[in-house]
């Protein structure tokens, strides 16, 4: 990096800048937690977006369409305005330097996943759901039964955003999260830039920076076609 020609591979090729990075700080720590404020804020955005983006899209009801204006207007909201409220309530809740601080709020930033998942619904044929109204089937058993099999592009597309929003989450953790074992790799990284004799230590970074890259990386790869199809399909334009 400080070398004064540029190179595309480097004279003196090791792994050992790796075992430097876990010797230095809690890499694998970082790793986990990662992994953990991921899934779980994808798990909990699909559990609350799905039932409201079914009710959306499907179900009649009263104040349907300005509950849903509602939602959709989240959207405009900036992200920096609402930190302020929800680090005081975090903190007045005693999620303070917890994962769980994290994770919570962050689910509730879900407007565009209700949005997307609502128009997978919409773009379903009405006669599925009437013939299931005339078995019997509740609203419950048409979306799990019926609507869900055939939105699993929407949902994995949904899924995919989802997690690469949570991994790589700055600013939030970087405000609920204190001691170093609770921190994730995003704000982590940000260790080795200030530590170290000559200001930092950069080949641990970057070797800590592809172990954060790799799961996304190969998440796209997985999940590339389900992505291309549901915003193909979405009747978004």
């Amino acid at each position: 990096m400080f070398r004064a020609t540029l190179a595309l591979w480097p004279d003196n090729a090791t792994l050992g800048n790796f075992a430097s990075a876990f010797r230095l700080h809690p890499v694998g720590m970082w790793f986990v937690n990662s992994v953990v404020v991921a899934g779980a804020v994808t798990l909990g955005k699909l559990f609350v977006s799905l039932p409201a983006a079914f009710a959306f899209g499907v179900m009649s009801f009263r104040g349907r369409d300005a509950a849903f204006a509602l939602v959709v207007g989240t959207m405009t909201v900036p992200y920096v305005i609402t930190l302020l409220p929800t680090y005081v309530a975090v903190a007045g809740v005693g999620l303070y330097d917890t994962l769980t601080g994290v994770i919570v709020p962050t689910i509730g930033h879900c407007g565009f996943v209700v949005f997307f998942l609502r128009q997978a619904f919409k773009a379903l044929p009405r006669e599925l759901f009437e013939a299931a109204r005339i078995d019997g089937a509740g609203p419950w058993r048409q979306m799990l039964s019926i609507a869900l099999p055939n939105i699993w592009g929407a949902v994995a597309a949904m899924a995919v955003l989802s997690f690469l929003g949570a991994w790589n989450l700055y600013l939030w953790p970087h405000l609920i999260l204190d001691a170093r074992e609770h921190k994730t790799l995003s704000i982590g990284l940000k260790l080795f830039a200030t530590t170290g004799e000559q200001g930092g230590e950069w080949g641990p970074l970057m070797a800590t920076a592809l172990l954060a890259a790799l799961p996304v990386v190969l998440l796209y790869l997985v999940a590339q076609r389900q992505l291309v199809s549901a915003f193909a399909t979405s009747g978004i334009r």
